[in-house]
């Protein structure tokens, strides 16, 4: 997979600390990028969800606490290790929000991760991957130092080509929420994360990204 990095990096423009975190960044996670915010940095990371590495297990325990099984498993172990290394090259870094996942209205990731030239937006209101499809997961490091950019610097909402003759995850979705490359309906969308009968286990709707043909 490591063959199949996402990653359209910008000339590195020191050679040394900057080069070596986007060796690590690629290392550790299957894409990577960089956003440039007010004289710090954001490392845009993805992990590929699938079958054997499930990022949207969730999980709510008797008491009501909600727990991100999946990315305390998959991803911060990573994000650590990422953080790690930054400190040891004498750059600052924290892992964003939890489990590198943003508190409330704080980034939006999805706008990050096209920002870094991740991805194009798809019609099911996601990041589209030209290898991954949708089910890249998104997370980021807070780094306090200037590192290139990667993407384009901007959202100018380009729309996935693959995208373009396709309505496969409108026609998919059973609660009608998704309007191309917009989701309208927001609260009524099962992704999300509604309360499962049984043991309080938590599922969240993914049938406009099964349905999607990219990345399969």
């Amino acid at each position: 997979m490591r063959d199949r990095k996402g990653i359209s990096m910008a000339p590195v423009s020191d050679s040394g600390i900057e080069k070596a975190v986007i060796n690590e960044a690629q290392r550790l996670f299957d894409v990577a990028g960089v956003v440039s915010l007010s004289g710090w940095s954001l490392l845009v990371l993805g992990l590929l969800t699938t079958s054997q590495r499930d990022l949207d297990d969730f999980f709510r325990d008797n008491d009501g606490d909600f727990s991100m099984r999946g990315f305390e498993r998959h991803t911060l172990p990573r994000l650590a290790a990422m953080v790690r290394f930054l400190q040891g090259k004498g750059v600052q870094a924290e892992i964003l929000g939890l489990r590198g996942y943003p508190r409330g209205d704080e980034l939006n990731l999805k706008q990050m991760a096209i920002i870094a030239g991740l991805g194009k937006w798809g019609k099911n209101s996601l990041v589209i991957h030209p290898d991954f499809g949708p089910w890249l997961r998104f997370m980021a490091i807070r780094v306090q130092t200037p590192l290139t950019p990667t993407g384009p610097g901007s959202d100018y909402h380009e729309q996935s080509p693959f995208c373009e003759n396709c309505t496969a995850c409108l026609d998919a979705c059973p609660s009608s929420v998704l309007m191309p490359y917009y989701l309208w309906d927001g609260p009524n969308c099962r992704a999300s994360v509604s309360l499962f009968p049984q043991a309080g286990k938590l599922v969240a709707c993914d049938r406009c990204l099964a349905a999607c043909p990219v990345g399969r």
